[in-house]
């Protein structure tokens, strides 16, 4: 039978090795992958030659804000960015408005996405002390994980203190789910930032005020509370290597949690990017030099088990108030930059291994969040979600050309270039991005739920 697509000549980094070959796909699906020359004709035949042939990428951590501030960003313009950043996944975080916290919000998330969404989408459930049982149900829909936050986390999500984390993960626990935190404890941020109050805001005075401390008494605390319950935890947004050591060890100890970071953690800290100010503000914050790159040896070592962007963008007028650095909105776009910027810094600058970066960006996600071998792999049987990335194609970043939403000074990457870019993002098969161009429609992508619907 001809093959619908294949691709050709490229250096695949597939489930059993990294080869320079070839990959057919028929009906959505991975029908076959080899090396060497092709071995019959298709109906499209893509040459992949001196490229990168990945499994697509899987992001577990974007906030498109759809619905409720769809003015920052939404669903449509989100993952249009997404596919040009080489995701085919999506794993969006549910800290909207309203929330995600029961069936009507779940529906209401999931009907937009359904409409909107150029590439394959899950969704992550709320746990709050005001929804426990609404968790079951949840679950039944096919939320991938709960997302809870450890202190305040604005008007529409209701944080957790000890207390309700410990009660959070006892009833997550019990549905075999997974408990996704934002960990920073908020007597050390409340002390810390008091501290620091009378002090000209900067980046550095923002690290000061959420400081390394805080995080690591956060985490230390959920890992303490996975043992005695036997969740699964997965810690969000991890930033400080501190916290990447005492994940190891728990792991080594039986407790099942697994980490995310991010590329900004990777690439920006608040001594060389200082003045980025306000642009660059986010929790938890940028940390220093050497922080940032102690953080590498865990994602090296595979310590830190994947990427997440934490693509949270604002308006500019957001991110620079007239009261200052302060009252600026925290968050940043990053989700059509992180693949090109951790191939660039992980695999050509640190000597990264491929199936590593492929595990980091993709296979891990999927294998924890329950997609997995229908995502994450290029393995026969599995969808056929790939992208092509050119190792050796300069470009430069500018904002103008992205597809967000958001054209605020971007995160310390405008007018950066880059060694290596994304040709190619194909879901299912079909190409959706290519060389600057969307080439579906909205809506083309699916819910995914994970494998059973059991275990979110």
């Amino acid at each position: 039978m001809k093959a619908d697509l294949i691709v050709q000549n490229a250096r695949i980094v597939a489930q059993t090795g990294v080869f320079v070959g070839w990959l057919a796909v028929q009906d959505g699906r991975i029908a076959a992958l080899g090396e060497g020359p092709a071995p019959g004709p298709a109906k499209t035949v893509l040459d992949g030659t001196g490229q990168v042939l990945l499994p697509g990428a899987i992001d577990t951590h974007p906030h498109f804000f759809d619905p409720g501030a769809e003015w920052r960003e939404d669903l449509r313009c989100g993952t249009q960015a997404a596919a040009s950043g080489g995701y085919t996944t999506i794993l969006d975080m549910p800290n909207t408005s309203p929330p995600v916290k029961d069936e009507a919000t779940w529906q209401l998330k999931a009907g937009r996405a359904q409409q909107n969404s150029l590439i394959d989408f899950a969704l992550w459930g709320s746990a709050m002390p005001s929804n426990l049982d609404e968790l079951g149900r949840l679950a039944e829909l096919g939320c991938v994980g709960y997302k809870a936050f450890t202190l305040d986390a604005g008007p529409d999500f209701d944080w957790s203190d000890e207390y309700g984390q410990l009660r959070e993960m006892q009833a997550v626990a019990a549905l075999g789910g997974i408990f996704g935190a934002h960990a920073e404890n908020p007597a050390l941020v409340n002390g810390f930032s008091g501290a620091h109050a009378g002090e000209e805001w900067s980046l550095a005075v923002h690290d000061a005020s959420r400081p390394w401390q805080a995080e690591l008494t956060a985490i230390n605390t959920l890992l303490l509370y996975a043992r005695l319950t036997g969740c699964r935890l997965h810690i969000c947004h991890l930033s400080i290597p501190e916290g990447a050591a005492l994940i190891a060890q728990a792991k080594k100890q039986g407790v099942d949690v697994t980490a995310e970071t991010c590329a900004h953690y990777l690439t920006l800290n608040y001594e060389d990017n200082a003045a980025l100010g306000a642009f660059a503000k986010i929790n938890p914050p940028l940390r220093s030099r050497a922080r940032m790159e102690k953080l590498w040896e865990y994602v090296m070592d595979g310590g830190i088990d994947y990427l997440g962007t934490d693509h949270a963008p604002y308006l500019e007028e957001e991110k620079l108030p007239p009261e200052g650095g302060r009252a600026a909105a925290c968050g940043a776009p990053e989700i059509d930059l992180a693949i090109p910027l951790l191939f660039e810094e992980g695999v050509l600058d640190r000597g990264m291994d491929l199936q590593r970066f492929a595990a980091f960006t993709s296979t891990n996600a999927a294998r924890r969040f329950g997609l997995y071998p229908r995502k994450g792999t290029l393995a026969v049987g599995a969808d056929a979600d790939f992208i092509l990335l050119d190792p050796n194609s300069p470009w430069t970043f500018s904002r103008k050309n992205s597809f967000s939403k958001s054209k605020a000074a971007r995160f310390g990457h405008e007018g950066r270039t880059l060694r290596c870019r994304v040709t190619l993002t194909c879901l299912r098969g079909v190409p959706v991005y290519a060389n600057g161009r969307i080439l579906q429609q909205p809506g083309f992508g699916r819910l995914v739920r994970p494998q059973g619907g059991d275990r979110p």
